[in-house]
């Protein structure tokens, strides 16, 4: 199987999900399994081409212009982790379908086979941006599996994608250093690269950068927190996330990276200080644990602490010895996490204080987390003790004087004297010392136990037989740029490890002979809060900080908000441009710059904007800002800009409906505040126009058409055969800033719904009312016929609504024509869904009572489904080459473009966002239910 395929493969299987889980629930996971090892026997013809010392590598065009491909590539290193994600996978799938309760779990199968996918494409990535993209769907996915793990899994699901967000962020600003410096997007050329020898500036930074990255994933000190936090998930989730995965996503990036950074000093320090500090770190704290997921969610940063510190070495022994105890760590402690389910479902708790003597009904299982436990402390003849020892001797080969070695060694040692404490903990704790009756403790379900058993087993005949293991392992180190390996044995002489080794093992087994005495000296806290702890503080830190700077701009009067982004742009405009005139250096304008229609224009505008700052009632002042905007809309069309009048117009004349619409709610008349303030809003007025209109006259006209916009001139229209060059820009050149502002356009309609319903919901409005009465009280109307007509809606209303008759078929026909002429003459989607919201408006004005045109529903299909069209046509560019990469085709005799599709889409959403507007704020509020009622006029009388 190619790797694409491969990768296409498993982005398929979430899709299968839904119909297995809907059939076989939890038993999902045994189709899903074989389908994980089907697809790791079919990566068998790739893996010997691998192991004969080639590679396999695959390329295909992504975003062409930017030089950014869909490259992948499996080498030795790749390999390695391509098989411990899918065979541990399986195994986990296996184990699941016996493991999880009876529900259909059908989110827990859909975000475990989605981080399979972000995993096997992140090992597979030749592309720094397609690295960075699997990076996160695996950050994602984890996210998401520990927060549908219930309330105990909100809190620490937010963490771990802070944390994760921190390692994201620093490998994203890493990845465009990389691209900058290195001048490509190839993961592969840009290691190779000669600036990592070059400019040891620029080599450090990225190093620190990667090592952070690394760091967050593989839970290595400060970032370990999020690691004891994710037991909140199931255990199936530790046993492949935290045990063979996600935390092994961030071994393998430094791994990787090692090519180029391994003789690095800051490299070399981070990670062998880091690496060695949370090794008898999490060791310590793992042998304080009575929670067993809790013991191995701190085992497992420990040992991946030692990884961490082997990579930081950068020798061929050392990341030898990286990669075997990579290797043996999926196998064991995958195994221990799934033990650890089979313990939690026999005896119905993990909890150490509160277990029975489990060997006397789970004698297997005894036996098997023995051997688990074995590999963790590193006895021989366990694939576990080879990678130790390999790890332990790297040590001496530390970069620097002689004595880093030592150290070193002496620091590894620590943590393997409480490695073998705490492995000791877990098998004595769970099997021998308890003491409470075994009451309903029972021995296991074989599909429960045998999936959970075999990663540990395995390691009994891989370390029997290490040499297995030699010509893989030697690939993975040759993909990291050494020139071989270091050869495997179980047994290498008296070497120095051997002995720190046997030391380790004495001092760990004295210890717990005595660890009736030892375990309360231990349970003490040596810090005075936990890491989640740590982090809710600078969360709770943050929201402060945040309240603190809302509170400078909190106030629900505009004038806060509004008047000083203007001042300083007035500012800015009367600067710049006073700067530019004393140069001296100004060229000459264009012609046809001063017209006479500009000054008559120039005026009516000003005469507006005068009228509406000084206008003391809201009907005046929304009449004088339609004013100047039908102002503008003439402009526009005095220059020759069809397009840009049309929507301009149509615009205006919704805006000024729905502002109508809105002084329903508010009094009729500005308030004494406003009217004492008259005068500032007028000098801003004044100053900011005078200050655009200095800019403008100063930057206007007075240099040659740039270099797009003379492409658009002279090419547009024999690229895309259309002739209208303002709608073949937005729905084809610059059709991804279109979607864009689709999307916010989106929100901004979602965002109405969300809080006129809610405005709606706390109003109290009796359920007696007359829906067809006035919602202003008409005693005070002096106007005899404009009272008139607010009582008696249906008379006043009559003719309009005869008049509806003809014009609503002509605004729907015209609406028609000027989407489907857009691309050849004035209009598009934009344009006609204006039109058609104005025959929406015209109905909603038409009837007498206050009633929606759509219903919610509607407004949100409309949104919703424009959004997602436009989308979906984004995506069917990739089958030619790019997103949204316009396709051409002919329909009987007709030249037809893909923008159509995604004009349709704009249409939609327009008209989805202008009937929200009108129904939302034109409709009466919804009666209140009966328990609300009291409550609520209690709310109105207070």
């Amino acid at each position: 199987m190619t790797l694409m395929w491969l990768l296409a493969a498993l982005a398929a299987v979430p899709v299968l999900v839904v119909p297995l889980t809907s059939t076989l629930g939890r038993r999902a996971g045994w189709p899903l399994a074989f389908v994980f090892l089907a697809l790791a026997a079919s990566m068998i013809p790739a893996a010997r081409v691998v192991l004969e010392g080639d590679e396999v590598t695959q390329t295909y065009a992504w975003l062409p212009a930017l030089d950014v491909n869909l490259a992948l590539r499996l080498d030795g290193l790749g390999l390695v982790f391509v098989m411990i994600a899918l065979v541990i996978g399986a195994a986990v799938f296996l184990y699941s379908a016996e493991y999880l309760d009876r529900s259909r779990q059908r989110g827990f199968y859909l975000w475990m086979t989605a981080f399979a996918f972000g995993m096997v494409g992140l090992v597979l990535a030749d592309d720094l941006i397609l690295l960075f993209a699997c990076w996160e769907i695996t950050s994602l996915a984890s996210f998401l599996l520990i927060a549908r793990s219930g309330p105990g899994g909100e809190a620490a699901s937010t963490r771990t994608l802070f944390m994760t967000f921190v390692g994201g962020l620093t490998l994203l600003i890493a990845v465009v250093v990389i691209i900058v410096v290195t001048g490509t997007t190839s993961l592969s050329q840009a290691l190779a690269s000669d600036v990592w020898g070059t400019q040891p500036g620029v080599t450090a930074t990225v190093a620190v950068l990667v090592a952070v990255a690394g760091f967050t994933k593989a839970a290595q000190f400060p970032f370990h927190p999020w690691l004891p936090d994710a037991m909140a998930a199931a255990t199936p989730v530790s046993a492949y996330l935290h045990a063979a995965a996600v935390v092994k996503a961030g071994i393998y990036l430094m791994l990787r990276f090692s090519e180029a950074f391994s003789d690095v000093l800051v490299w070399n320090v981070l990670l062998l200080s880091v690496g060695l500090f949370t090794a008898a770190m999490a060791a310590l704290f793992a042998f304080q644990q009575h929670d067993l997921k809790r013991l191995m969610a701190y085992s497992t940063v420990s040992q991946l602490g030692l990884i961490t510190a082997a990579i930081g070495v950068g020798t061929e022994k050392a990341l030898t010895a990286a990669v075997i105890h990579t290797i043996a760590h999926a196998l064991f402690k995958s195994g221990l996490f799934m033990m650890v389910g089979v313990i939690d479902h026999s005896a119905g708790t993990r909890d150490l204080r509160r277990l029975p003597q489990l060997r006397r009904v789970m004698p297997w299982s005894f036996a098997t987390v023995i051997l688990g436990a074995a590999a963790m402390a590193g006895i021989p003849p366990l694939l576990g003790f080879v990678s130790k020892e390999s790890i332990l001797g790297s040590m001496l080969e530390a970069p620097g004087p002689a004595w880093v070695g030592v150290v070193a060694l002496v620091a590894a040692g620590t943590g393997s004297i409480l490695t073998f404490a705490y492995s000791a903990k877990l098998v004595l704790g769970g099997f021998v010392d308890g003491e409470r009756e075994l009451e309903d403790a029972h021995g296991p379900n074989a599909l429960l136990f045998l999936p959970a058993a075999a990663p540990i087993w395995v390691g009994v005949p891989l370390g029997l037989a290490v040499g297995v293991l030699d010509v893989p392992v030697e690939r993975a180190v040759q993909a990291m740029g050494a020139s071989a390996s270091y050869p495997l044995h179980l047994w290498h002489g008296p070497v120095p490890e051997l002995f720190v080794t046997a030391a380790a093992i004495a001092i760990g087994a004295l210890l717990m002979t005595r660890r009736r005495a030892l375990y309360p000296l231990v349970q003490r806290d040596f810090l005075p809060g936990t890491g989640a702890d740590a982090l809710e503080r600078i969360f709770e830190a943050a929201a402060d900080l945040g309240r603190t700077i809302a509170r400078t701009v909190a106030a629900d009067h505009p004038r806060r908000h509004v008047v000083p982004p203007l001042i300083v742009l007035t500012l800015l405009l009367g600067a710049g441009s006073i700067a530019i005139l004393t140069t001296g250096d100004l060229p000459a304008t264009q012609p046809d710059l001063w017209r006479p229609v500009d000054i008559g224009l120039l005026l009516l505008i000003a005469l507006g904007v005068l009228g509406t700052c000084l206008a003391d009632s809201r009907i005046a002042a929304t009449v004088s800002l339609g004013g100047v905007g039908i102002a503008m809309t003439v402009q526009l069309f005095a220059l020759g800009a069809p397009d840009v009048g049309l929507t301009q117009l149509m615009v205006e004349v919704l805006t000024v409906l729905v502002i109508m619409l809105v002084l329903r709610q508010l009094p009729s008349r500005f308030g004494p505040t406003h009217l004492s303030h008259r005068s500032g809003p007028v000098i801003l007025a004044v100053a900011l126009g005078t200050a655009a209109g200095l800019a403008t006259w100063v930057l206007t006209g007075r240099r040659e058409r740039s270099g797009p916009a003379d492409y658009y001139v002279t090419e547009g229209t024999e690229v895309t055969g259309g002739d209208n060059l303002v709608n073949v820009i937005l729905v084809e050149f610059r059709a991804l800033d279109t979607l864009g502002e689709l999307a916010v356009l989106g929100m901004a309609g979602v965002a109405i719904v969300a809080v006129l319903t809610t405005i709606s919901s706390r109003t109290y409005d009796p359920p007696d009312r007359d829906r067809s009465a006035p919602l202003r009280p008409v005693a005070g109307l002096r106007d005899p016929q404009a009272r008139a007509a607010l009582l008696d809606p249906q008379s006043n209303l009559r003719a309009l609504q005869l008049l509806l008759r003809v014009v609503i078929p002509g605004l729907l026909v015209l609406s028609a024509v000027i989407f489907w002429r857009g691309h050849n003459a004035p209009g598009g989607g934009f344009i006609a869904a204006l039109v058609g919201s104005a025959a929406v408006a015209l109905v909603h004005l038409s009837r007498p009572e206050d009633r929606a045109v759509g219903s919610p529903r509607l407004h949100i299909a409309l949104i919703g489904g424009g959004v997602l069209t436009a989308l979906v046509t984004g995506l069917l560019g990739y089958t030619d080459s790019s997103f949204l990469q316009p396709l051409y085709g002919y329909v009987a005799g007709t030249k037809l473009s893909s923008s159509l599709l995604f004009d349709i889409g704009v249409y939609a959403a327009v008209l989805g966002l202008v009937m929200v507007a009108f129904d939302r704020l034109g409709s009466t509020p919804p009666p209140a239910t009966a328990e609300d009622t009291p409550h609520r006029a209690k709310e109105e009388v207070s």
